[in-house]
């Protein structure tokens, strides 16, 4: 599960619960550089003043999957788990993204997911997503389309586009919803959604 640092509090009890209730380890990840990090090439910046994106979500998913996984799946003494990669936001973006460029993952959830990304629609449908993943949840807020940003206001518009290339490009299980709220907020009720649309039943995994 990758996160934004503002995430934080009292999440971490509603990880627990969630935990406890589908059979599943949760890992938090957060303290990345999020713009450099987990953005799939480099890209301008959406708001004034802002950063440039880094496009360095390679050299970050190398890391997860040889580096980070390998040693939290060692430490929690678990062989042959299912992996779910969570993302909210841009690490939404970078969750779907990983989906075609590693076997690591069984299940994504994208939770407000950045699908808005320049480039990204017209990469998602020139490129094949994994066969390891076999279920992807995207959650998007009713009200996420509502900015000023012209680029972002296409995100609802976007996430559907690439919602039904995947339904059409893949044999993967894929899930739409729009949800009661703005950008990934409320937090907690999309992830309970999306936990109950990926698991439903209990099943070890690890969630990244």
């Amino acid at each position: 599960m990758i996160l934004p640092d503002g995430i934080k509090g009292e999440l971490y009890a509603d990880c627990e619960k969630l935990s406890d209730k589908y059979g599943v380890s949760i890992v938090i990840i957060n303290n990345i550089n999020w713009n450099d990090d987990i953005s799939p090439w480099p890209a301008e910046g959406v708001f004034k003043k802002a950063k440039p994106f880094g496009g360095k979500a390679a050299i970050f998913l190398n890391t997860l999957t040889k580096e980070i996984i390998p040693n939290v799946e060692k430490s929690l003494g678990i062989n042959d788990a299912e992996r779910t990669i969570l993302g909210v936001s841009l690490s939404g973006l970078f969750s779907v993204w990983a989906g075609f460029n590693t076997n690591a993952f069984t299940n994504i959830i994208c939770i407000s997911g950045s699908l808005w990304y320049d480039g990204f629609t017209n990469w998602l449908s020139k490129n094949t997503l994994s066969l390891s993943v076999k279920r992807i949840c995207m959650l998007l807020g009713e009200k996420e389309k509502l900015t000023r940003e012209k680029i972002i206001s296409t995100v609802e518009e976007r996430t559907a586009y690439s919602a039904e290339l995947l339904r059409k490009r893949s044999n993967a299980n894929i899930s739409f919803q729009l949800v009661e709220g703005t950008h990934f907020s409320p937090i907690t009720p999309r992830l309970e959604k999306g936990f109950e649309i990926i698991f439903g039943t209990n099943k070890q995994q690890v969630i990244d």
